[in-house]
């Protein structure tokens, strides 16, 4: 960690000789007590033409020495006698980058024609007329006072910054305290967001200039539109007034995360620097926390798969995996199954990242045990006061809405028990719900005739049951491509409507009347009358109950 800092100092240190501060603008120049009296005859548009020096042009050939940045002085006596030279001055000034032409009234030069200043406004370069008494030397002295001064300003402020990042790289601050100390020396609104574009942490130093975008970028749980238009490295890019900065922050080749930068002014050079080293920071910090959350993660799915398989485990092993998560002895243990429906083409282990992603935020990385399958997330977790379950069910749901648009979640909630030696109940019943819920939660106690079946569930009868009902449907779906199981899950769930039904299902009533007949014919249920409508019903809940294994 010291030697990663050092270089990160070290390369800010090499690296930050930057042109900005090192150079004064036009209109800086003029507001120098030495420039008293001027008057800009053209060229407006280039008072923010940076200057590195101030030079004296009193020979002809001496534009075609210049290098660029340079602010002209002239009484004009380069181009006496030189009409050709005169006309000139603008456009051979503009090709060799000077930043400004100033010209002594009354000495040598002579009318200032309206063509050069047609040029200088043409080309962007202020036109200036000096009066006759300024002395050149008060000039040059002023203009390298300031700009010496400018120098020593920034290097204290950059070293302001040097030190401040290297005390927040000791500090072990969490995200949060990271991003809000990078606004805070940035002067900037900060934003972090995951690498599904996700807002997961942000800091406000001032609210107009984000709110000049809230039309497209609220800033809430889904996101701000405009930062999936802009998910490439930019800086300072306009928006609707205010000035809009995105650097992806990597991990290899992929981006992790996307820090979003949006404030009234374009950012600076130092607070760019600030920026762009407090992500080295920032990347290290994530880095550890994957590193530590993969670790847990391995080490939980140990001890659950060990508690799921081994019935004969000593009392004193279920006392040191509570004690390990720090649980207290008083409240109660619950287990909850997140079933994640994927709507797009993304693997399925990187939304089972970011559903643990939502979990560590709300949970704490090392306060709960878990473990996933193909498509569940299982997690057990310590609750103190009986209330606080429905809070946490609450804020989990509300984390995973953020990934609406990539899946849909499923969450069963098991009973509640009072030892994690419990655990092989705490999974069956909150996979169980989990398979009963609609996109939403489900409590396990509320699940009536499944409840009361749930003992049974490796009794023979029961799977004869099954196979007289639901086994009969689901070989016919897949020996002949139909999806007749779940047309009829579908028309069960909507209460025996059939319009509706159909209308969920897109397919016209008359295409739902035939498969509910073809359904009568593979089981010899009908299901216009009650009691095949109960067996078909009892079928579909014993099909989910035997597959909890």
């Amino acid at each position: 960690m010291n030697s990663y800092m050092s270089n990160i100092i070290n390369e800010m240190r090499r690296t930050t000789s930057v042109q900005d501060q090192h150079s004064l603008t036009v209109e800086e120049a003029l507001n120098l007590a030495a420039f008293n009296g001027c008057k800009i005859l053209g060229g407006r548009s280039g008072l923010q033409n940076r200057c590195k020096h101030i030079t004296i042009l009193e020979t002809p050939e001496g534009i075609g020495w210049l290098t660029g940045g340079e602010f002209l002085l002239t009484a004009g006596y380069a181009f006496k006698d030189r009409e050709d030279k005169k006309k000139s001055m603008i456009l051979d000034a503009y090709r060799r980058g000077v930043s400004a032409v100033a010209v002594k009234k009354d000495r040598y030069f002579g009318e200032i024609s309206v063509k050069l200043i047609e040029d200088a406004n043409k080309y962007g370069i202020p036109l200036i007329e000096i009066p006759y008494n300024v002395v050149y030397t008060e000039t040059i002295s002023s203009f390298y006072d300031m700009l010496f001064y400018r120098k020593n300003e920034y290097i204290l402020s950059l070293n302001n910054i040097y030190e401040k990042l290297l005390d927040l790289s000791f500090e072990n601050k969490d995200i949060d305290g990271i991003i809000n100390s990078l606004s805070n020396l940035s002067n900037a609104n900060v934003f972090l967001f995951d690498r599904y574009l996700n807002q997961i942490t942000y800091n406000i130093i001032d609210a107009s200039s984000y709110n000049k975008l809230s039309y497209k970028s609220p800033f809430n749980k889904k996101s701000a539109p405009v930062i999936k238009d802009i998910k490439n490295y930019c800086v300072n890019q306009e928006a609707n007034g205010a000035y809009i900065s995105v650097y992806p922050i990597m991990r290899g080749n992929r981006p992790i995360a996307y820090m979003y930068i949006v404030n009234n002014t374009a950012l600076d050079k130092l607070a760019q620097s600030s920026i762009e080293y407090g992500i080295s920071i920032l990347t290290m910090k994530l880095d550890i926390n994957h590193a530590r959350s993969f670790s847990q993660a391995g080490l939980n799915k140990t001890l659950v798969e060990i508690m799921l398989n081994n019935k004969e485990l000593p009392e004193e092993f279920y006392e040191n995996v509570e004690k390990d998560l720090g649980w207290n002895a008083e409240g109660s243990i619950v287990g909850l199954c997140i079933k994640i429906h994927v709507k797009k083409n993304i693997d399925m282990d990187s939304c089972k990242n970011s559903v643990y992603s939502v979990l560590n935020n709300i949970l704490g990385t090392s306060n709960y045990l878990s473990k996933d399958k193909k498509s569940e997330v299982f997690v057990f977790l310590k609750i103190d006061i009986p209330y606080y379950l429905e809070e946490i069910i609450s804020e989990i749901l509300e984390g995973l809405k953020a990934y609406e648009d990539i899946y849909l979640v499923s969450l069963g909630v098991s009973n509640t028990y009072n030892s994690i030696k419990s655990i092989e109940k705490m999974y069956d019943e909150s996979y169980l719900a989990a398979l009963f819920s609609h996109h939403d939660s489900i409590y396990f106690s509320s699940l009536d005739t499944i409840k009361l079946l749930y003992p049974l569930k490796d009794d023979n009868e029961i799977h004869e049951y099954y196979n007289r009902t639901i086994k009969k449907i689901e070989k016919y779906d897949e020996a002949h491509g139909t999806n007749l199981m779940e047309t009829m899950e579908c028309y069960f769930r909507y209460n025996l409507n059939k319009k509706t039904a159909a209308d969920k299902l897109f397919i016209h009533v008359e295409t739902l009347r035939y498969r509910l007949s073809r359904i009568e014919e593979i089981t010899g249920y009908s299901i216009n009358e009650t009691e095949g409508i109960f067996a078909l019903q009892m079928g579909l809940k014993l099909k989910n109950l035997i597959k909890i294994k």
